[in-house]
């Protein structure tokens, strides 16, 4: 028998729908429901928990881009990415009669970029200390490993990552002679008396830069530290180059990205472990997604369960959860993703699977057709997950955790309006079949 609570639960969820909803006619849903009169009825008042977490560290070193740079952000801190990595070539080979001109650091832009490009940014090229060997078989953007305080060069920029190729980075000669030397005297002729030598560079960004944060390729037709010599000739020089590529070595990593955040001065300094979690309710109703750091927004579902006190036997049709981010909360330096991945984590915060349908792996997409008048909202078709928390027994606390693709190598942020957003709270909208035996 049902109690009076569940009764009364049941009616507020009735008398929610609009009148419309309630007075559909009878509709047939399925074989089951062939001889049953059947009243469709649409519900959006369950309880929507948002909240952020932090993954202790992402794998940066999986990654094709180079990230480096720095700039401030007034809700998410100081971002800065910082990328290491170490050099090698397929031919350890130079003319004998070889004399070396000049040495450049050539980094391809890859198109990626965020925030003000149009800010003066630095490079400063450091030469690392230590071999790029990852303990646990990656590096992560935690990681770092020593490197010379002093810097091999410095150039200041404005970044063009759309409209030029290239950032081209005058190298000394002097730093270069003795590599250059010993290839061409045969007495480095492999990877490993190259790293003897020379380990790599970390490019640094400016200390107190307020800027963007740029993405360079890691493919060796794009970026790579050239060599131009000539060879005397009787009438002319002849002129030519050797590049040092950075190292595609798939086994063990050989560059990395760290990235990093100071959010001393902001309500997510409060996450210092994975487990923690911030009620949006308690982070002025929002909670917050950044790649590359690794904030993430978590969201439960409290009062689902509910449905079951309707009178009647009832069947979901469908399921979907809106987000919408704050207005102003983007623009054009600070764009958000179209889609966002959908896992799902257990109660520590750890992820066990990728959500997906019948249809594949399941999505949070924006409403493409209002993103011009800046009404912008993510959708996410949770149908089967809504089903599987309404069969599970026992009930297991888990939670699905939203972040965007690339989330080991951009630094993408993005803000989602809360449970108690006026006009704009997070909802979780149920399209829900009841029919009579």
């Amino acid at each position: 028998m049902r109690s009076f609570l569940g009764v009364l639960f049941a009616l507020m969820l009735y008398i929610s729908c609009s009148v419309e909803d309630r007075e559909r006619a009878a509709l047939e849903v399925g074989q089951e429901f062939t001889d049953s009169d059947v009243r469709v009825i649409t519900i959006d008042t369950f309880t929507v928990e948002l909240s952020t977490f932090k993954f202790d560290s992402i794998n940066s070193s999986s990654s094709g881009r180079l990230l480096v740079g720095r700039y401030i952000d007034s809700l998410f801190g100081t971002v800065s990415s910082q990328p290491y990595f170490e050099l090698s070539t397929t031919n350890y080979s130079l003319p004998d009669d070889a004399e070396l001109d000049s040495i450049a650091l050539i980094l391809g832009y890859d198109r990626y970029f965020y925030n003000d490009t149009i800010r003066l940014s630095q490079i400063n090229v450091h030469q690392i200390l230590e071999d790029l060997e990852p303990e646990e078989g990656f590096f992560y953007n935690t990681s770092t490993l020593k490197f010379d305080s002093i810097p091999v060069t410095s150039r200041n920029y404005f970044p063009e990552p759309v409209d030029e190729d290239s950032l081209h980075i005058s190298i000394p000669t002097a730093f270069g002679q003795e590599i250059f030397d010993l290839i061409q005297e045969n007495e480095i002729n492999e990877d490993d008396e190259l790293r003897e030598l020379f380990k790599g560079f970390t490019l640094v960004p400016g200390k107190n830069e307020d800027a963007s944060i740029i993405g360079f390729s890691r493919n060796m037709e794009n970026s790579y530290l050239r060599f131009f010599y000539s060879i005397p000739e009787e009438f002319d020089e002849e002129e030519g180059t050797f590049d040092l590529f950075i190292n595609q070595n798939i086994g063990v990593p050989r560059a990395f990205n760290n990235i990093e955040s100071d959010v001393s001065e902001t309500v997510l300094s409060q996450l210092t472990d994975q487990e923690i979690n911030l009620k949006s309710t308690e982070s002025d109703n929002v909670s917050y997604i950044q790649s590359g750091i690794g904030f993430a927004t978590r969201i439960v579902f409290p009062t689902i369960r509910g449905i079951g006190e309707i009178p009647g036997n009832g069947t979901v049709l469908s399921a979907v959860l809106q987000l919408t981010p704050p207005q102003n909360s983007f623009d054009d330096m600070l764009p958000i993703r179209d889609s966002l991945n959908v896992t799902i984590v257990d109660r520590n915060n750890v992820i066990t699977e990728t959500l997906a349908n019948g249809n594949g792996d399941v999505f949070a997409v924006t409403n493409q057709n209002d993103i011009e008048f800046n009404e912008i909202f993510y959708e996410i078709q949770l149908g089967i997950y809504v089903d599987r928390k309404l069969a599970e027994s026992p009930i297991i606390q888990d939670a699905l955790v939203l972040f965007p693709n690339n989330f080991n190598d951009s630094v993408n942020r993005i803000l989602i309006n809360g449970e108690n957003t006026e006009d704009s709270e997070a909802k979780l909208i149920i399209t829900y079949a009841i029919y009579e035996d």
